[in-house]
């Protein structure tokens, strides 16, 4: 009779206890997922975060390497001030869609000439590590600017300094080109007036 006694209870709580188990499965299962995003300040909407494809580890990606060389023919018409040098800036950038990376080389150079007409080659050379080359797309800009500084000095005479001004610039996007080979020297000509 006593062990008769001792088996029900111990079914009883072998029955609660796999119950609880059985339970929790269920509602493990009803869990919401969730969406992990952010508000966007400027819309006010919430956007889910976008998913980037990782190229896989064991896949290297082999850079792609070249030149590019952006050779300014200058006009100037604007005066030139004295203590000024005329600049020239080129921006390369590529957005590869499949990774999600963005890639961007700048590079300056001061321009030589006289007068009205002025010279300046500003020259990138770049290493990408592009997974998709053979679709990604070179976006260029070019920046050009007559500058100058004036010195200011110190009400004691102790210390100067010279404050750069830019009195012209000019700024223009140029066409889209598909990434050049792995190797390829590319130029690109650009005619400014200052």
């Amino acid at each position: 009779m006593q062990s008769r006694k001792l088996i029900v209870p111990l079914l009883l709580l072998l029955t609660l206890g796999l119950a609880q188990f059985g339970f929790s499965q269920v509602l493990q299962s009803h869990t919401p997922k969730r969406t992990l995003g952010y508000v966007n300040p400027v819309t006010g909407a919430f956007e889910p975060l976008r998913q980037v494809t990782v190229p896989d580890a064991l896949t290297p990606v082999t850079p792609t390497t070249g030149t590019l060389t952006f050779r300014f023919k200058i006009t100037v018409k604007a005066t030139i001030p004295a203590n000024s040098v005329i600049t020239c800036n080129a921006n390369a950038s590529v957005f590869e869609v499949s990774s999600g990376g963005v890639f961007e080389e700048e590079a300056s150079a001061l321009a030589t000439g006289s007068g009205a007409s002025w010279t300046c080659t500003a020259v990138i050379h770049y290493s990408w590590l592009l997974s998709t080359p053979g679709t990604d797309q070179v976006s260029f800009s070019t920046t050009t600017g007559l500058e100058y500084g004036f010195q200011v000095t110190a009400t004691n005479g102790s210390q100067t300094l010279v404050v750069p001004v830019a009195s012209r610039i000019s700024s223009q996007p140029l066409s889209t080109i598909a990434v050049p080979a792995t190797g390829a020297s590319t130029t690109e000509n650009i005619s400014v007036t200052l």
